[in-house]
């Protein structure tokens, strides 16, 4: 575990891949006095190591904020208890999909966020956002008007090593949408639920997927990941899961 400060009192903490993905997971904390807010959970020993760095200075994680309810976001929850969990309130189909019934429960968010919730941490201003995109249940978190968190509307393995776009076919043009609005917040500071953008052009990020998606999605017929990145300058990482976009 790596912990970066993005500012007083905000910090990334950089865990590594796991298992036989080729990308790391970041969790991301607002302290206030004795109490702090985590984006994300990743897995359980990511949120375990998390929490045990804030009890050792008698800091309580009270709130969790989840940018969407795939498993290696949410899984983390099982090593909180009071916590408050901050979500999207389209959070059931991807609990029915990754999730046994009996631990369903675990996982439901306590405030579900409809359109926009917005409250204060500290001098920490939030405004958690519903963002439909790479899942029904994304949503985007503004902090302060300058850093934005997108979950995995972009992710990347690590410095300049983008991920390829993970969405089913029958969602391609809702994940296009997404995309293309991101780019109204080329302005602010992006933070990503996995790896590190370190490129100043963010329509350049964005457009590196669209071409992808959008290869996919006017083809009539199924194509091949070589095929649908004929304009893209670099290639995806994980290009061996581009079959699964056809696995709807």
């Amino acid at each position: 575990m790596k912990v970066e400060k993005i500012r007083d009192n905000f910090y990334c903490f950089i865990f590594d891949k796991r298992k036989a993905t080729k990308f790391g997971y970041n969790l991301y904390v607002m302290v206030n006095g004795n109490e702090a807010i985590l984006i994300d959970c990743g897995f359980r020993e990511h949120s375990q190591q998390v929490k045990d760095y804030f009890e050792e200075r008698a800091i309580t994680i009270t709130k969790v904020i989840i940018s969407h309810f795939h498993l290696d976001h949410i899984n983390g929850l099982k090593v909180f208890e009071n916590v408050t969990v901050i979500g999207s309130h389209l959070y059931q189909d991807a609990l029915d999909t990754f999730v046994d019934k009996e631990q369903q429960s675990l996982y439901k968010p306590d405030i579900q966020v409809y359109d926009t919730y917005a409250f204060s941490h500290g001098d920490f201003n939030i405004k958690v956002q519903t963002y439909p995109g790479h899942s029904d249940c994304s949503i985007i978190i503004f902090i302060n008007e300058t850093y934005l968190h997108i979950g995995d509307e972009l992710m990347y393995a690590n410095i300049d090593e983008p991920v390829i776009p993970i969405v089913p076919h029958h969602k391609i043009p809702q994940e296009i949408k997404a995309l293309h609005q991101l780019k109204q917040f080329k302005h602010y500071h992006i933070l990503t639920s996995h790896g590190r953008i370190n490129r100043k052009d963010l329509d350049q990020e964005i457009d590196l997927r669209l071409h992808y998606l959008e290869s996919i999605w006017h083809s009539k017929e199924m194509i091949s990941y070589e095929e649908a990145v004929t304009k893209n300058p670099v290639q995806f990482v994980h290009s061996e899961w581009h079959e699964k976009l056809y696995q709807d």
